[in-house]
């Protein structure tokens, strides 16, 4: 009967795994990981940008929304999100080892208003019978992108309507002179934005269509995750134009515009 009750207990343990060895010697057994994580939204961002501006910071989400994966030597498994991870008895379920600790938040190949994407990793090494912290800060991966003009811009161009076309191929319209500015898109870091467009230049009469101009595309090799990409419109004096690119606080380039007459605008 003793053998018998001592290969029950024996397979009981094996089918429980790690969360039936609470009372293992030290140096055998599992451990517990707990997961502490936080968003950084910080974006560079030029001062520059008027406060009136509708550009926003990044939303930022709370850390038990992040889904999260860990990975060690013979596991890796994923949770929806942290709080789903928490709700889990995982009580000394982790064997002896490293493991790596991932959280994301949001898609990081989607581009658009409101699609910031964040993530972050942590190592840990779990003993047994111990409980140790995976503290994570995610940071932000992807790009911003806006066109704004001056008012110097203004003064000569009316109607102006610019895009952007980014590596993913997705193009994101902008009308730097109407009176409300637009709002940033998010954008995949890494890969290379074409700012191009057209507008119309003053009315010689002052009742018909002024001439439309076509503005030469304008590339930029690749963005920088974290980074806010400014492209300002300017104008010196009528029937030229710059291009001022500003990437956060660390990069501005002015290059200067080829203004071309659309055939069709001309009477």
């Amino acid at each position: 009967m003793r053998k018998l009750l001592y290969i029950l207990a024996s397979a009981a343990v094996a089918a429980g795994g790690c969360s039936e060895k609470k009372e293992a010697p030290a140096g055998e057994g599992c451990g517990t990981i707990r997961i502490v994580c936080e968003a950084d939204a910080t974006i560079d961002a030029a001062s520059t940008v008027p406060a009136q501006s509708a550009t926003r910071a990044a939303a930022k989400p709370a850390g038990e929304d992040f889904a999260l994966r860990i990975t060690g030597e013979d596991f890796d498994r994923t949770w929806e999100t942290v709080a789903a991870y928490n709700a889990e008895d995982t009580s000394y379920s982790f064997p002896e080892g490293r493991y790596t600790i991932t959280v994301t938040y949001g898609d990081p190949e989607a581009e658009g208003v409101d699609k910031p994407y964040y993530a972050g990793s942590t190592e840990v090494e779990v003993a047994a019978r111990r409980a140790c912290t995976a503290q994570i800060t995610a940071k932000i991966g992807n790009s911003q992108a806006l066109v704004r003009a001056t008012e110097s811009f203004k003064k000569y161009y009316n109607n102006a309507e610019f895009s952007v076309t980014t590596g993913a191929g997705n193009v994101f319209t902008f009308r730097p002179c109407d009176a409300t500015e637009a709002e940033s898109v998010w954008v995949q870091a890494g890969r290379p934005l074409t700012v191009k467009g057209t507008a119309r230049g003053q009315s010689q009469d002052g009742t018909s269509e002024g001439p439309l101009y076509t503005f030469t595309p304008e590339p930029l090799e690749a963005a920088r995750p974290a980074t806010r990409h400014i492209f300002t419109l300017d104008a010196r004096k009528a029937g030229s134009a710059t291009l001022t690119v500003t990437l956060g606080e660390g990069y501005t380039e002015t290059v200067d515009l080829d203004v071309e007459l659309n055939d069709e605008a001309i009477e």
